[in-house]
């Protein structure tokens, strides 16, 4: 009976459009199916089809929340892969029908489909034209060795936090209140200092977020890992120590590894998206991938790169392995996915500039601002059938610098995972990241309406050089939160939420390629442009008339603003410059 299905499959599968064996897979997973005969075996199918990014960004461009942005970008995604990944879904529907296949997980970030299927369907999937990879879904242990020592509580605040200057940005109001972090890990136990801290996700979700390991509610922290980062983040001192960065920061509970730090590109994948889906404002990922394979880097780059698109930045620990040159070498020595490239170039990487993503990676110093032992160091390379930039070749290319910026990581106090009320001491790139990400908490509160490229330009611009130029060990420097905050003082709204007005405002043409019209039915005042880092690029102060015409033949080509000034208020426009 299975044989007939099969053939009936493979005879419909022609029908629908399927073609010679392109060698779709990969290395690691040919091994496995060597290896096992009869066993069912958790794959990563990577489709060849992707979003059109140019079309996505040209219907947010009448959108003008941020949020509202964000939910435009995770709907046309979503429709995106729908539509793409038809045919294979129904292949698969099929095969969980005859038993062949079974826990099917439809991606949107990335345009991936996870399942678990036996060996002759795999072959089968194979033959489809319209799939890139299809890659082994291997569990592997995505954390480090870190040493988690018991403490005292003390009074007062945990030394990184001076360090970085967070304590400085609560004394001008800045303490993270009002905005949402994802932490993506081994889950987070309800700690008395993350009590007040953590998402309210309704009666869907009553743990205050979701375990994307094992698809249920469970998101209790047994590795003593996320509990940890979760309290630098946001950790209020009710038990006594202060540990937060960002202490009225929200925590959203994602949990991507079980207790023992297994996770695998499904489980990850997937949480990011649950995250971004749910709001979250900024994402903490203090995990990595060893040796990734192809369809790894293929899965995590693309959903790096598409949670820029829905504007939300994920800081990324570079990795723990700076002392086992001889198994991970540069340019493998940093881990994927801190190892995808920064949602904002520094100009020391334009000597070998290629594309981006929401990553922001860090490293871990001591409190003598020397680069932790441990900490991995770049550069990285992307050499992948989809991505082939950031090329590296000692003395002629300088690949991917990494990290962008460090943090303190060596002895790192924080809530435990075992004890309520109790704190532990941990060192690791894992506890660096967090800081970090508090301090993008802090800037958020300010300006909560920041791009990514916005909050990495001003974390590298204003961190504490530690090197003549951005480097490999500590990127460009230590960040300093108050630095931070002063630097985004001069970055515009430019989402148009503040001082809307009913006024129906047209700009046109969009894409423009010299001249931009504005018409209103107010007389305008001033028409100011800005880039996406919000700075002043042409000014225009007419004669209070309802349609102007202003000249951009100078600007570059991207993505602008237009931030229009009427008699009855004001309104933010954005447009491409051809």
């Amino acid at each position: 009976m299975r044989r007939h299905l099969l053939l009936l499959l493979s005879l419909l599968a022609c029908q629908i459009g399927f073609a010679q064996n392109y060698n779709v897979i990969e290395p690691e997973l040919q091994n496995v199916l060597d290896s096992k005969s009869n066993d069912m075996i958790s794959v990563n199918i990577i489709l060849k089809s992707e979003a059109n990014i140019s079309h996505l960004r040209k219907n947010i461009q009448s959108t003008e929340d941020a949020k509202a942005q964000r939910q435009v970008v995770v709907s046309e995604l979503k429709n995106f892969s729908e539509q793409s990944q038809k045919d294979i879904l129904s292949l698969l529907k099929a095969g969980e029908a005859s038993g062949d296949v079974k826990d099917i997980t439809a991606h949107w970030l990335s345009n991936m489909i996870t399942c678990t299927a036996s060996k002759d369907y795999i072959y089968l999937l194979s033959e489809h034209y319209d799939i890139k990879i299809i890659g082994y879904n291997e569990t592997q242990f995505l954390l480090w060795n870190e040493k988690a020592r018991e403490v005292e509580a003390q009074r007062g605040m945990t030394q990184n936090i001076k360090h970085v200057n967070a304590n400085k940005a609560w004394n001008e109001g800045y303490t993270g209140k009002g905005v949402l972090v994802g932490v993506i890990d081994t889950g987070v136990n309800f700690h008395k200092d993350l009590e007040k801290n953590l998402w309210d996700g309704g009666e869907e979700y009553p743990n205050h977020g979701y375990n994307t390991f094992e698809n249920s509610h469970d998101v209790h922290d047994g590795f003593n890992h996320g509990t940890h980062c979760a309290g630098i983040i946001c950790g209020d001192g009710t038990s006594g120590t202060q540990t937060g960065i960002a202490p009225d920061a929200t925590v959203m509970c994602i949990k991507v590894m079980d207790d023992a730090g297994g996770g695998n590109a499904n489980t990850v994948c997937s949480g990011i998206e649950f995250a971004i889906e749910h709001g979250a404002d900024v994402l903490n990922m203090s995990l990595g991938f060893p040796n990734a394979s192809m369809s790894t880097r293929e899965a995590l780059r693309q959903t790096y790169e598409n949670a820029l698109e829905a504007n939300v930045a994920i800081m990324t620990a570079v990795g723990n392995d700076g002392m086992l040159n001889l198994t991970f070498p540069v340019p493998n020595s940093v881990r994927v996915p801190g190892g995808c490239p920064p949602p904002w170039l520094h100009p020391d990487q334009q000597a070998n500039p290629g594309g981006l993503s929401a990553c922001i990676a860090v490293s871990a110093v001591n409190y003598y601002n020397v680069v932790a032992d441990f900490s991995s160091r770049g550069p990285f390379t992307w050499q992948t059938s989809s991505y082939e930039d950031y090329p590296y070749l000692p003395g002629r290319e300088i690949g991917l610098i990494r990290p962008d910026v460090c943090a303190p990581g060596v002895g790192i106090i924080s809530c435990s995972n075992t004890n309520s009320s109790g704190y532990i001491s941990m060192d690791g790139t894992s506890q660096a990241t967090p800081c970090v990400t508090g301090v993008v908490c802090l800037m958020l509160q300010k300006k909560p309406y920041l791009t990514p490229a916005q909050i990495c330009e001003a974390l590298e611009t204003t961190a504490t050089k530690l090197s003549e130029t951005k480097s490999n060990e500590t990127g460009s420097g230590c960040v300093n939160a108050m630095l931070a905050l002063e630097e985004i003082e001069d970055y515009k709204d430019i989402t148009g939420i503040e001082d809307k007005f009913t006024n129906n405002v047209s700009i046109y043409p969009n894409p423009v390629k010299d001249r931009l019209y504005i018409e209103t039915e107010s007389e305008i005042e001033e028409v100011i442009v800005y880039d996406i880092y919000g700075r002043h690029q042409v000014t225009e102060t007419p004669s209070h008339q309802e349609m102007i015409s202003i000249d951009i033949s100078n600007l570059n080509s991207g993505v602008y603003f237009v931030k229009i000034n009427t008699a009855n208020g004001n309104i933010v426009k954005r447009f491409v410059k051809e």
